[in-house]
């Protein structure tokens, strides 16, 4: 018998990205058996938006408005209006391709199932902001994947592309609403794994992301992500999790939680300008690093086929040092307030 889906999408300000988010909807094949938008206190004209989509929709919608911002707080408000066997979430500023419902939900036949995530990939990006987002931001691996632990290396996925079966997500009790947003997905995943769930990785199962087209809310972003990084810590993992440089070392039975990322490019760049503090002719280490990073984005850009100028890679260069410094501040910021050293 096949389950009934209940497609769960939160919406703020979304007049930019629910018109192609609307049209993928309606492509969708199968359609969701219904759709449940809440209106998480929109200030633009998104609500008239929804009314318009829904008129004209072929499939059920219902329309819901929740004032307490954050996104648990709303996905839990569409997920207990949502009376399907499986409750399928996504965001507004994403675009699922027409067979993604299909895909996401086979491996659901497995009863040992209890959720499964598809893959994240960009539309067509258009400034050098949204072009870095298309080449860092959600990626995820090529290959599927049978997940039954979370660890802050492996085992999270977005509520971006995420389907679960409504009676284990009633048994954990939802999203937790003490966190707005930013850590919320993984530690949902976390606590599935905890109630004895296995989560499968589908790639087959995409959905395109619109991605932010300026600085300062892909920065917020960034040191949202660094900060529930502490909170995970804190509530799922112990041990030592250590990035260098070509490797990484987990050591579970370590007396005291830490999660050390000493390979993100901020910090390689640091480290690069005290040596040339110290000894001022290494120096050009920083700009050989520098050089080597634009390089990167060449190949990256080529790979992807996108046309980038030479300038617009240095933008993007940039991007990538100021998205690494603000997760960075967002780790040490959430290591004081949550406890956990996570730096």
């Amino acid at each position: 018998m096949t389950p009934r889906l209940s497609l769960v999408i939160p919406v703020l300000n979304g007049a930019r990205t629910v018109p192609r988010a609307f049209a993928a909807l309606a492509a969708l094949d199968p359609a969701p058996d219904e759709i449940v938008f809440v209106d998480n206190g929109s200030t633009d004209d998104t609500a008239a938006r929804l009314r318009a989509f829904a008129a004209a929709a072929a499939v059920k919608v219902i329309l819901l408005h929740e004032p307490r911002r954050g996104a648990s707080v709303a996905r839990n408000t569409g997920a207990r209006a949502a009376t399907g066997d499986v409750v399928v979430f996504t965001d507004a500023d994403c675009c699922p391709r027409a067979d993604w419902l299909a895909a996401l939900c086979a491996p659901l036949a497995d009863p040992t199932v209890g959720a499964v995530a598809g893959r994240m990939t960009s539309t067509p990006p258009r400034g050098v902001v949204e072009t870095f987002g298309s080449l860092f931001t959600l990626q995820a691996p090529a290959a599927p994947a049978r997940h039954t632990r979370w660890t802050p290396w492996a085992g999270g996925f977005p509520t971006a592309n995420l389907a679960v079966r409504r009676a284990l997500l009633e048994r954990v009790g939802g999203f937790d609403e003490s966190v707005a947003i930013y850590g919320e997905d993984y530690d949902l995943c976390a606590r599935l794994y905890a109630a004895g769930a296995v989560i499968v990785y589908t790639p087959d199962a995409v959905v395109e992301h619109q991605h932010r087209v300026t600085l300062r809310p892909m920065l917020r972003q960034a040191f949202g992500f660094g900060r529930s990084h502490a909170w995970l810590m804190r509530r799922h993992a112990s041990g030592l999790w250590l990035t260098l440089p070509r490797v990484s070392v987990a050591r579970e039975g370590f007396p005291l939680p830490l999660w050390i990322e000493a390979a993100s490019p901020d910090k390689k760049a640091l480290a690069l300008l005290a040596l040339g503090l110290v000894w001022h002719p290494l120096l050009v280490l920083a700009l050989v690093y520098g050089a080597w990073l634009w390089w990167g984005m060449t190949r990256r850009t080529h790979a992807r086929g996108l046309t980038v100028s030479w300038l617009g890679r240095w933008g993007l260069v940039g991007c990538l040092l100021a998205k690494a410094a603000a997760m960075t501040s967002g780790r040490w910021w959430g290591s004081l307030r949550y406890g956990r050293a996570c730096l």
